[in-house]
């Protein structure tokens, strides 16, 4: 099927070509920031987000991570590991797979719906807890297309497993699974613990001249539907 982002250009291209305006849609709020940091950051060399990571570390009881893309699919691969390497027919070829052939196949849910949706009911319990620590200790290393393991330290695992409440994964999973294929991208670059106040936001860093991609647009509608907290961080420079 085609994903909610081909759609809505199918869709605006259809309404301009018969001139009508697309019927307005409610799209949740996403707050915006503004973060001037020194000249001396970007002379350094450092990226955006890491300048930004280290602006916001520097704050008591304050963790901050870029994670991009890595934290999500890698905490719902190291939850559902026994379900993606699943031996069934046709979904691996060689035992150096980093995953089903199926994996980003529209039908990759419908062939594991029952093992999947038994997995996923670990969540009402902290079962899934001792699950993703279990694998993150015996597979580390092991290539698994979901899992970046250099992104994923056992201090943010740990933070993860701590402070992302239960209800916030189970809807990012959902909203994963639903069409990994698309939705494995355009996640935000950072995510910052409150170890104080044991909460957690995600944020999407934007550097000067840069601007949202339609994927990144997307998740964070997601998110901010789910109720997680997630804002878009403009980057500003001191002038020299």
């Amino acid at each position: 099927p085609l994903s909610k982002l081909h759609l809505q250009r199918i869709e605006s291209r259809v309404m301009r070509r018969v001139n009508a305006a697309s019927a307005p849609k409610q799209k949740p709020q996403i707050d915006c920031a503004q973060l001037c940091l020194p000249a001396s950051a970007h002379s350094a060399g450092l990226r955006v987000e890491q300048a930004v990571v280290q602006h916001l570390s520097a704050q008591p009881g304050i963790k901050v991570f870029y994670v991009e893309n890595a934290l999500f699919p890698g905490l719902l691969g190291l939850l559902c590991w026994d379900e993606l390497f699943s031996p069934l027919p046709g979904a691996f070829f060689h035992p150096f797979q980093a995953g089903p052939a199926d994996l980003f196949r529209p039908d990759f849910v419908d062939r594991r719906r029952e093992a999947l949706a038994a997995r996923l009911s670990s969540l009402d319990s902290l079962v899934y807890q001792s699950t993703i620590r279990t694998v993150w200790q015996h597979k580390y290393g092991t290539a698994c297309r979901l899992v970046n393991w250099t992104a994923l330290s056992d201090e943010l695992l740990e933070l993860a497993l701590a402070l992302i409440p239960v209800a916030d994964l189970r809807q990012i999973f959902a909203h994963l699974l639903s069409d990994l294929r698309h939705h494995r991208s355009g996640m935000p670059d950072l995510i910052e613990f409150d170890t104080a106040a044991q909460s957690y936001r995600l944020i999407e860093v934007k550097g000067p001249g840069d601007r949202l991609q339609d994927h990144q647009t997307l998740w964070l509608q997601a998110f901010s539907a789910m109720g997680v907290e997630v804002s878009v961080l403009n980057v500003s420079y001191q002038p020299v």
